[in-house]
């Protein structure tokens, strides 16, 4: 019995100390999971804006249309998703984390439509590299286009 006594202690404390946040084989990965959601999030987005505000559109029909072509889109069935999303809301320090990610994800409308800077600097160097050509061009017919000479 007393043999016993060390060896429930050490596995106790193995099981303690486990990793909690590894997520079962059957939920999909947190990086998975924050993918799917910035995209359920984005559709219901468009669907507020574009779509339910109609009158005549069923509403219902239309947000399942779209949900599952956000699921059948990133290979995931509607059980795998509920089952998942049901996981990391019995978990709130992983749900978290992915709501989180969410946040800081946000797009702001004018950073949609403002170029990257590296594309303003490749344009600017490649209307600075054609100016360039076209000055060597004129230049070079000047040279070839010969003085007018009197004629006697």
């Amino acid at each position: 019995m007393r043999k016993l006594v060390p060896l429930f202690l050490l596995t106790g404390v193995m099981i303690a100390c486990t990793d909690r946040k590894e997520v079962p084989k059957d939920i999909l990965k947190k990086e998975k999971m924050q993918e799917v959601m910035w995209d359920m999030v984005s559709a219901g987005e468009f669907l507020n804006g574009y779509i339910l505000n109609k009158d005549s559109v069923d509403r219902f029909s239309e947000s399942a249309k779209v949900y599952a072509q956000v699921l059948q889109f990133h290979q995931v069935t509607r059980e795998q998703f509920e089952k998942s999303y049901l996981y990391y809301r019995q978990h709130p320090d992983l749900m978290k984390v992915i709501m989180d990610s969410l946040a800081t994800r946000q797009v702001q409308p004018d950073e949609i439509y403002k170029p990257k800077e590296d594309s303003v600097k490749a344009d600017t160097a490649i209307k600075l590299a054609d100016t360039i050509a076209r000055a060597a061009d004129a230049d070079s017919a000047r040279r070839r286009i010969p003085k007018k000479v009197p004629l006697n």
